[in-house]
C-alpha cells in the first residue's frame, strides 16, 4: 500500500469516526423527542343570568347539567328527608378535572370540596317558589309549599321533606342550562324520586 492510499484511508476513518462521534446521521444516534403541546379545554361559560354570591368560586365551571340525581336521604319522623344534587356530563374531561377520574359523569365536585356548593349553585340556578339556590320541588306536579305532603327544608332548597307517597320532582332553575348532546345520553332539567 503506497503512501498516498495509507492517507486516504486514514483520512476516511477519521472523517467517519467524527461523524458518528458528533452525532452525524448514523442510525444508532437518538433523536431528541418532538415536543408536543396539549390543547387546554374550552372553559365552559356560566349559564345567562346566574351569578353567584360574592366570594363564592366555582373553577373549572361545569359543563350544562346532565340532570339532577333525587333520593329519599334519611327518615324523618313519619315520611323522609329528600336530597338531591346536579350531574353533569364528563364534557372536555371535567370529570377529571373536578377530581373524579375518567368517568361518563359526575357531581360538580366530590362531596366536602369548598367549591362544591357554588358549583352546584351554577348548574342549578335559584328556585322559582322560595328564590333560594337550589331546585324547585313538587309532588305530584303540585309545589312543596307545606299545603300538599311535602315542604322544603328550611335551611337548604336542595332537600325537602316529604310527608307522605307520591312523585316527588326537583327541577332547576329555567336559567340553567342543560346538556344536549347524546353521550352518555341527553340533558333533562329535572329528576324524580317516587316515595311508596
Amino acid at each position: 500500500m503506497n503512501t498516498r492510499t495509507s492517507v486516504l484511508l486514514f483520512c476516511a476513518t477519521v472523517a467517519i469516526g467524527a461523524s458518528v462521534h458528533c452525532g452525524g446521521d448514523s442510525p444508532s444516534t437518538p433523536q431528541p423527542p418532538t415536543p408536543t403541546t396539549v390543547p387546554s379545554p374550552t372553559p365552559t361559560p356560566p349559564p345567562v343570568g346566574i351569578v353567584l354570591p360574592p366570594g363564592m368560586v366555582c373553577d373549572p365551571t361545569p359543563p350544562p347539567m346532565l340532570g339532577i340525581k333525587a333520593v329519599m336521604w334519611r327518615r324523618h319522623g313519619e315520611g323522609w328527608v329528600l336530597d338531591s344534587h346536579p350531574l353533569v356530563p364528563n364534557v372536555d374531561g371535567y370529570c377529571e378535572r373536578a377530581g373524579f377520574g375518567n368517568w361518563q359523569f359526575c357531581a360538580t365536585r366530590p362531596e366536602g370540596n369548598p367549591q362544591r356548593e357554588a358549583c352546584d349553585y351554577l348548574v342549578i340556578g335559584q328556585a322559582s317558589d322560595t328564590g333560594r339556590w337550589g331546585p324547585t320541588w313538587t309532588i305530584d306536579g303540585k309545589p312543596c309549599d307545606g299545603k300538599a305532603a311535602c315542604v322544603n327544608n328550611p335551611d337548604n332548597q336542595f332537600k325537602a321533606i316529604a310527608r307522605g307517597p307520591g312523585l316527588y320532582e326537583a327541577c332547576a332553575s329555567p336559567l340553567a342550562k342543560v346538556y344536549t348532546g347524546d353521550t352518555p345520553y341527553p340533558g333533562t332539567r329535572c329528576g324524580s324520586v317516587t316515595v311508596p
